[in-house]
This record gives structure tokens, C-alpha cells and sequence, in this order.
């Protein structure tokens, strides 16, 4: 009798073990799909600071460059390891419809800066290259857009107008004539007035 219970509760445990195994792989299945899906209409993008400013003040992070949040703050709290104080990847210049990447119509780009006391920064905008990852491992080509320098002493809100024409793309065709918006800026002083609430494009 107890070798038939015994077996029973094994039968039972294998079952558990199998529907669990079938519902974790059926979740992880349409996570990743979902993932994959939105990659290919807005592909992940890089921010970086490269004054390590969270080393000073945990509140101040690279993200929240460009997060479209106005309640969080950039401060350059050190110096920069670089030439820059950080480098921004924004927007895709297409969206993806129906398998055709369309081109969005980006007007602008607006840097709001914590106050009329922020510091000028030296901005360059960029076009970065889509590189197909799939495909490649390497360090994307930068093309520069624009370079200037940003008077934030009347408003705390400055603005870049950008005109770039570009076609549409099938998507088997990607990343070719696509590019990512991406900006670099700098702040020539160091302190808690050199300090960013949002970068964001706009159409």
C-alpha cells in the first residue's frame, strides 16, 4: 500500500514539475517575443555619464539625462574622464509600420536645465549609425549634426531645431538609412548649477 502511495505522490510531483516547466517556458517565450518586437521598432539606447556623479550623489544618474521625467535631475558632480561629460542615445529617425520603417518627423530637441543659474553646455548633436546586431559587433559611426553652445541665463529651456530628410526603409533592409539621434554635452564648471532636467526630442 505505501509503495502505491509512494508511487502516486511521485506521479504528482512529475506532473507539477512538467506543467511548471511547459508554463515557464511558454512565459519566457512571450516575454522574449514581446521584447524582440519592441526592439525592432525602438531598439535599447545608451546613456552614459562619464563623471560618475552617482558616486557623489546617488540622485544623479545618467538616465535621468533623458528620461522624460522633470522630477529627476543630472548634476555634474565631478570632473569628466572624457572629452564630454556625457553621451545620450535618443530616438530611432524611423518607426517601424507594417514591416516599413517610416520616417518620424523629429522638429527638435529641448534641453531643460534645472535652473536660469545652469552653467552654458557645449552640445553637439549626432547622427549615430543603426547597426544591425544581429549582424555586428562593433563601435556605431558618429556623424555630426550640429555644434552648439547653450544660453540657459533667460530660460531654463533650450531648444535645437533639427530638418533631416530621409526615406522609408523596408524592414529586411535595416539598419540602412536609419540612424539614432544621440547628443554629447559638456559643462566647463563643475558644481551642483551645472545641472540637466530632461533632453528630449520632439515632433
Amino acid at each position: 500500500m505505501d509503495f502505491f502511495k509512494l508511487n502516486a505522490v511521485s506521479k504528482i510531483w512529475a506532473a507539477v514539475f512538467v506543467a511548471g516547466l511547459a508554463f515557464s517556458n511558454y512565459y519566457l517565450y512571450s516575454t522574449t517575443s514581446s521584447k524582440l518586437e519592441s526592439y525592432k521598432s525602438e531598439p535599447p539606447f545608451l546613456r552614459f555619464d562619464f563623471t560618475d556623479s552617482y558616486l557623489v550623489d546617488r540622485s544623479s544618474q545618467a538616465p535621468y539625462l533623458a528620461d522624460g521625467n522633470l522630477d529627476t535631475e543630472w548634476r555634474k558632480l565631478r570632473p569628466s574622464s572624457m572629452k564630454m561629460d556625457f553621451d545620450l542615445e535618443l530616438r530611432l529617425s524611423h518607426r517601424l509600420k507594417s514591416g516599413v520603417y517610416i520616417p518620424t518627423n523629429w522638429k527638435g530637441l529641448k534641453v531643460i536645465a534645472c535652473s536660469k543659474n545652469t552653467p552654458p553646455l557645449s552640445l553637439k548633436v549626432l547622427e549615430r549609425e543603426a547597426i544591425n546586431v544581429d549582424k555586428e559587433s562593433r563601435l556605431p559611426n558618429d556623424t555630426e549634426y550640429s555644434s552648439i553652445v547653450l544660453d540657459f541665463s533667460g530660460s531654463e529651456i533650450a531648444t535645437v531645431l533639427l530638418k533631416k530628410d530621409a526615406d522609408s526603409v523596408p524592414q529586411k533592409e535595416y539598419p540602412n538609412g536609419i540612424w539614432i539621434w544621440a547628443v554629447q554635452g559638456t559643462f566647463e564648471t563643475v558644481g551642483p548649477d551645472s545641472c540637466i532636467r530632461d533632453i528630449q526630442l520632439f515632433e
